[in-house]
């Protein structure tokens, strides 16, 4: 009888234990990586949730237009110069040997001093050194002794006999170093400066504007809507156009700006009455509505150093409004109610902080200035 030769079956069931093995790995790591990014989260939160008392801060004294003369920045970011000096500064990059009638030689200095008749820097306002007599203090002169080292390469001693004012020495180091050039905030960490230019409180004023008093705006429903915004202190420049209301069936709500600056339209228009409500993201990573004001949040430290910040606002018939921010102030969104006021006011609104934002940083300003169309 013929038998069949039998074939052997392996048993998948070996393999389902080490499958569900990797599966269960994987599964692990990514919570693992879920449970570190929620972490992450909540402690970027919490930091950022800690600086917000930073954001309340106000300005002292009353509000005005910049200056109307035009301020330059010789004028104003010049170095410290001693009283009575009137010497330019040269300086000599690649400094070359200077033949002198001794036998010896000497090379020329990195800086010399150039007297000139034509070009000469303001004097600071310094009351000079007196001496315990009260008589004054004559300049500090010194002689450089004539040195015996020769350093390998030089043809001989480097200076004999020279006569040096000391307050040459300070023009010299104000060449070296742009302190006077750096905003002083940024003094403790020069490495790491902004541009900001310091004004020393001082802003110019762009021509054409005439100073107004915040009470004494139009009333209200007699100018044309927002069309523009800007702030120069913090690189805003951008549109504004009214929020329209959206029903949500058993609630309405304003619909929010995307990419521009939004405007409550119930409430005041620029130069009028009262108190205009603008709107606009610190960020939108979901939406994608752009970061108009994102930043809005640098306002605060820029008051606290002492320097004014403008907001400038354009309507529709051409005309701009120029406020100066008073305040800023940290609310819960909860919290935050629209209001009026008796002057020509400005309220700037948006999220913080950062991947939180149920905060409100509200940034109020009033009206200094108006311009018409030419």
């Amino acid at each position: 009888m013929y038998s069949y030769p039998q074939r052997t079956y392996s048993d998948p069931t070996p393999r389902r234990p080490r499958r569900m093995f990797f599966v269960g790995v994987f599964s692990i790591l990514m919570g693992i990586m879920v449970l570190m990014g929620v972490c992450i989260y909540a402690a970027f939160g919490i930091y950022n949730k800690s600086n917000l008392q930073n954001l309340n801060t106000a300005i002292q004294g009353p509000v005005s237009l910049p200056e109307q003369a035009s301020v330059s920045k010789t004028q104003i970011h010049r170095p410290l110069v001693p009283e009575g000096t009137s010497n330019k500064i040269e300086i000599i990059r690649n400094p070359q040997p200077v033949v002198k009638d001794e036998p010896n030689s000497g090379y020329a200095p990195a800086a010399v001093i150039v007297p000139t008749e034509t070009e000469t820097l303001p004097p600071v306002e310094e009351a000079a050194p007196t001496a315990s007599s009260g008589d004054p203090v004559e300049p500090v002169k010194a002689t450089a002794q004539a040195s015996e080292t020769v350093i390998e390469g030089t043809p001989g001693p480097m200076v004999a006999d020279v006569e040096f004012d000391a307050r040459e020495l300070v023009l010299v180091y104000n060449t070296i170093y742009p302190g006077h050039r750096i905003h002083p905030k940024y003094w403790d960490r020069p490495l790491k400066a902004g541009a900001d230019d310091y004004t020393y409180g001082v802003v110019p004023r762009e021509d054409g504007f005439l100073e107004v008093a915040s009470d004494n705006g139009l009333p209200k429903g007699s100018l044309s809507d927002a069309a523009h915004i800007r702030i120069p202190s913090i690189g805003v420049d951008s549109e504004v156009a009214n929020l329209s209301i959206l029903d949500l069936g058993d609630s309405r709500q304003y619909e929010t700006p995307a990419h521009v600056v939004g405007r409550i339209p119930e409430t005041s228009n620029p130069g009028e009455t009262g108190n205009t409500w603008l709107f606009g993201h610190l960020e939108s990573p979901v939406r994608g509505e752009g970061n108009v004001f994102r930043r809005l949040p640098e306002i605060p430290e820029i008051l606290k150093n002492g320097d004014p910040v403008y907001v400038t606002l354009l309507n529709t018939d051409g005309e701009e409004f120029m406020y100066q921010v008073t305040s800023t102030t940290v609310v819960h969104r909860d919290n935050l109610s629209l209001y009026q006021t008796e002057d020509s006011t400005i309220t700037l609104v948006t999220c913080v902080p950062r991947l939180i934002y149920d905060q409100r940083l509200v940034v109020s300003g009033k009206l200094v200035g108006v311009r018409k169309p030419a």
